[in-house]
Order: C-alpha cells, then structure tokens, then sequence
C-alpha cells in the first residue's frame, strides 16, 4: 500500500468533519474548491491534475450568439462549470441536476468563487414532468455515477431518493426566449429520455452538444443498451445532427480527432474503451465549420 494511500486513509475520516477551501491555479486563473465534509477532494485532484483538458478546447472553440447559454445536464458537483469559468468567465451558464447534495456543494462553489451569470435547477430533463429514483452508491450520495435507471449496473447496491423531472415545457421557460449555445449532457445512461425530452428545443435553436454514452456494464444486457443506443441515433438524425466520436490524446489534454458514426459502438466496458465514450452530436448544416474550429 503506498505512502498516499495510507495517508489518505488516515485523513479521510477527519476531512469528513471539516469545511474549508483550496485553492487552485488554473489556466483561468485562481480558483477556490470547497471541500464540505469531504465532498470536492475528487474536484480538487481532477483540477490540479488537469483531467479532461480537451473540453477547454470546445469549451473555448465552438462560436455562439452573445449572451447564448450553456446548459449542462448532469451538473453533479460543478466540474462543467469550473471548466467553463476557467475559459469564459461570464458566460451564462443554467445547469440541471436533480441530486439536492450536490446541489449544496455546487452553490458554495459558485459563493466561494463568485461566479457570475450562473443559474441552477434542482431538477433533472427527461421526456415527461415526473417524480423518478435516483439509485446512489451507498453513503456516497454526491458521486458521478448516480443513475435514474436502476439497471444500468446490475448486481450493485444502491441507496435511493425520490427526485424531480422537468420536460422541455419546463427548459422552455426557464431559457426566457434566451438563445442556446452549447448543451452539455451526463445523465449515465438516461441520455435516450434527455432527448426526448429536448428534441424540439434542440431542432429550433440548432446548439452542438456534448454527450457521454456509456458502454454497457459487464454485467448489464448488451442487446438492451444496443436498443436504447439505436433509438437515441434515430432520433438524433431525424433532426438532423451527426454524431461525432471524440478521441483524444493519451494523457487527455488534446482533441486528436473526431470521427462520423452511425450508431454507437455495442461493447461491454472495459479499460480499453473506457476514453471512448465521448461524442459531439453536431447539426448537419454546420459540422464542417465546427470540425475545423476544433483542428
């Protein structure tokens, strides 16, 4: 067992009891991650170790209207929204996340940073207004992997909330005749209900998407994830956007190329495929342009 692991065991259960803030340094400049009874230490290494540098590019690249927002669904602890700050310091940002834990965590962040422009919605997108489960890793109720659909992971325990769905009815509204520039979406494995639920609002304003498709758990049902994943292509091509697989470098920092599927690969997840999960779904009228923003 290494020197760090010891003394992350030895630390652990101290953090759990303490709030405070650390600061970062950022290609945005100075940052401060909140660390609430523990919660944000796995921000914080994402930061300093500068995990997943190749969303700054699109982040930073891909042209929209003035004053167009970016909506995030699936905010979880706020990690979009570090990552957007740390290119544009006031673009509007409107997040959704259903989790009210996280929820917590991500207002002191946006408080301690003083983040401007930034507004959250204790709910979730799906195709219908509804009260659904979220199903949580045990005594981890702020972790990335909470999933509305309980078959996601197979033969895992979970400890379950009720929470709040919106429909587009709902988005709609809240954009107050706003333009949509980016659309960001992580919802582990319930992106098919996400975009039913925004079809039409996406069909209208036309914004590029960023959006993880997982692939299946190995102990999950491949023919019913294979399903799913067509469905989701149907729909995305019946109004018109492509879907672009993202690869990126070895050590994450570097886009190193975007490649045109048809349908989503239909593999259980593996170390292997685990970077390749990553897609723009552009629309059709405006992929080449975004493609050379990208390089």
């Amino acid at each position: 067992m290494s020197v760090k692991t010891l003394l992350r065991q030895w630390a652990d259960p101290i953090l759990r009891h303490l709030t405070f803030s650390l600061p970062v340094q950022t290609v945005g400049g100075k940052m401060w991650i909140p660390i609430v009874e523990g919660t944000g230490l796995g921000v914080y290494d994402q930061i300093i170790r500068c995990e997943e540098a190749w969303k700054l590019k699109i982040f930073k690249s891909l042209p929209e209207a003035p004053g167009s927002l970016f909506v995030d669904v699936g905010a979880n602890l706020g990690q979009t929204l570090l990552q957007l700050r740390m290119v544009d310091a006031e673009r509007p940002y409107l997040g959704f996340e259903p989790n009210p834990d996280c929820l917590h965590y991500v207002f002191e962040l946006i408080r301690r940073n003083g983040f401007r422009n930034v507004d959250l919605v204790a709910t979730g997108l799906g195709e219908s207004t509804d009260v659904l489960t979220l199903y949580l890793p045990p005594k981890r109720s702020t972790d990335s992997t909470a999933t509305l659909l309980k078959e996601l992971r197979p033969d895992r325990q979970y400890d379950a909330r009720h929470v709040l769905i919106f429909n587009e009815e709902h988005l709609s509204g809240l954009v107050a005749g706003r333009a949509i520039g980016f659309v960001k979406v992580d919802v582990e494995g319930a992106e098919l209900e996400v975009f039913k639920g925004i079809k039409y609002l996406l069909n209208q304003e036309r914004p590029p998407v960023m959006c993880e498709v997982l692939f299946t758990d190995p102990k999950g049902d491949l023919e019913a994830s294979r399903v799913r994943n067509a469905e989701l292509v149907s729909l995305l091509q019946a109004i018109g956007y492509q879907v672009l697989q993202i690869r990126k470098s070895d050590d994450y920092s570097q886009i190193t190329d975007l490649v045109a599927v048809d349908s989503f690969p239909s593999d259980f997840h593996s170390p292997a495929n685990s970077a390749l999960c990553d897609y723009l779904f552009l629309p059709a009228e405006k992929v080449e342009n975004l493609r050379g923003r990208l390089g």
